[in-house]
């Protein structure tokens, strides 16, 4: 599967850590060693009076303005906070009436379960629609804001700080280009409660990202030996420092940049990170995106740089079977 069309949308608004933290009822102290040990400085925010149609307005626009293939004729809409629309209020039906690029949608899918895995869910949706005739392209949106929500509900204590940004993308079933590799899904149930569990609960979930995302690293043969770089969930810098402690990958190979400006954001991080990732990309190399919803959804995938299309059209290869691992054997104990 192609990855025709990435484009992203980070709001140019800032909130500070100390602002956010204080606002859910931390103290000045606990804001500076939370941003010396995480490396989290600000957010992203939507600025005020602007609304979430405003922010996928700009994601269409640049995706308008880059994809050169057919329009896309199923739309998936991701956001990692399980949140139901009211009746004929989610984004996308004043999207698809007013952007051209969505002109031809006769399909819609909304994915909301899976917290910051939920575009991985979406991938393999649009395989799944592109493999059965269904769709012959495929646009998703992806990305949540905290319009409306109260400052301190961005924070996550012991862990992380809520951004706001957003990633559109067309997938198709062309040859060359950025190819999508399989998609490994993985749900862990005992961690299910997210962000409701209790303090154990919650120190549970940490203390097993390391090993989630090495499973999930493993099911899609990430090379540990290799060069190829990890566009992780932007959870916080200590839990990479300890992961690449803990696994011995160098933190060379992880992309963090975003990290300290723009926050967590649900998601759309490893998706961010490979929009800028991907000039650095020859013919041949390859990259690993992953993230790990605090609910214990497991998303991962290879995604690699081929041959321009006009040098593979007449060797499209044909599509294999998805690759199914059991859940069960990869829950941590």
């Amino acid at each position: 599967m192609r990855l025709a069309s990435l484009v992203s949308h980070i709001p140019a608004a800032r909130l500070s850590a100390e602002d956010i933290i204080r606002a859910a009822g931390g103290s000045p102290v606990e804001a500076r060693v939370f941003e010396r040990m995480f490396g989290l400085d600000h957010v992203a925010a939507v600025p005020e009076g602007e609304t979430l149609s405003q922010q996928f307005d700009q994601v269409l626009q640049k995706l308008t303005a880059s994809h050169t293939g057919p329009r896309p004729d199923a739309l998936i809409y991701v956001h990692g906070q399980p949140l139901q629309y009211a009746a004929g209020q989610s984004p996308v039906q004043v999207l698809c009436a007013n952007q051209p690029v969505l002109a031809e949608i006769t399909r819609r899918y909304e994915v909301d379960q899976y917290n910051c895995g939920g575009l991985f869910w979406a991938l393999d949706l649009a395989r799944t629609l592109l493999n059965a005739g269904l769709a012959h392209a495929v646009a998703v949106l992806g990305g949540d804001s905290h319009i409306g929500l109260p400052l301190g509900d961005r924070y996550v204590p012991g862990c992380t700080l809520m951004g706001d940004a957003f990633c559109g993308m067309i997938l198709d079933q062309m040859p060359g280009g950025l190819q999508v590799g399989d998609v490994a899904m993985c749900t862990h149930p005992r961690f299910a409660r997210g962000r409701a569990g209790t303090a154990t609960e919650m120190g549970d979930f940490f203390a097993a990202h390391g090993g989630i995302v090495s499973q999930s690293l493993a099911r899609i043969g990430f090379d540990w030996q290799g060069d190829c770089a990890l566009l992780p969930h932007n959870v916080n810098r200590l839990a990479w420092q300890m992961f690449c402690r803990e696994t011995g990958l160098p933190q060379s190979r992880l992309r963090l940049g975003l990290l300290p400006d723009i926050g967590h954001c649900y998601t759309s991080d490893p998706f961010l990170l490979l929009e800028q990732e991907r000039p650095a990309l020859s013919a041949g190399q390859s990259c690993a995106i992953l993230s790990i919803g605090m609910g214990g959804y497991a998303g991962a995938c290879m995604i690699t740089q081929t041959a321009t299309a006009s040098s593979t059209a007449q060797s499209k290869p044909a599509p294999t079977a998805k690759e199914h691992h059991p859940c069960s054997q990869l829950i941590l104990s």
